[in-house]
């Protein structure tokens, strides 16, 4: 599914960081941050190759780097899986803070797949690297914790108890009391 190594660049990847194509600040922070961190890059490529027979064998897939990167992008833009993958085919600065750099992007199956095959202990691992840093850099104190709390509201029909709404029966004689259901 992966491979350990880095893709080689080619003439025109090498010709865009000539010209001076960057990251915008945010996304060299993060890409930065991954470098220090390769750890958590290391426990990603556990994962990916985690159930394989041969992991070393087959066709080349996501890089480790490329998946926790593409995983980054999509939680940090808030984007699914289709847009992940059309944003990133699109943009030279998106394929660079990626490492896809002038590969084919994978379609966007191919992501959910490796997204899926990440641990919550691999999320864990990541979100804990990440809180370290925050707090090294002053930025948090890393005593509370804050959580999106968004709540969606959906057409689910919930049952109700045997105390809940009771039904009449219409069908009794005049005088005398429906029976409840």
């Amino acid at each position: 599914m992966s491979r350990t190594l880095a893709p080689q660049l080619s003439f025109a990847d090498l010709e865009l960081s000539r010209l001076g194509v960057h990251l915008d600040p945010a996304l060299q922070r993060i890409d930065a941050f991954f470098d220090q961190h390769s750890n958590v890059v290391e426990q990603v490529r556990l994962d990916l190759e985690r159930g394989l027979k041969k992991p070393g064998t087959g066709r080349n897939g996501i890089t480790p780097s490329q998946a926790l990167r593409s995983l980054t992008l999509m939680r940090i833009k808030n984007w699914d899986y289709r847009e992940l993958r059309e944003r990133i085919n699109d943009g030279y600065t998106l394929r660079g803070f990626t490492r896809f750099n002038s590969q084919l992007v994978p379609k966007h199956d191919a992501f959910n797949r490796a997204f899926n095959r990440l641990t919550p202990a691999t999320l864990e691992a990541i979100n804990q690297a990440v809180v370290q840093a925050a707090v090294q850099l002053g930025l948090e104190d890393g005593k509370k914790l804050r959580v999106d709390t968004t709540v969606v509201e959906t057409n689910i029909h919930y049952r109700m108890s045997s105390q809940g709404w009771r039904i009449q029966r219409e069908s009794a004689p005049p005088g005398q009391e429906s029976e409840a259901l």
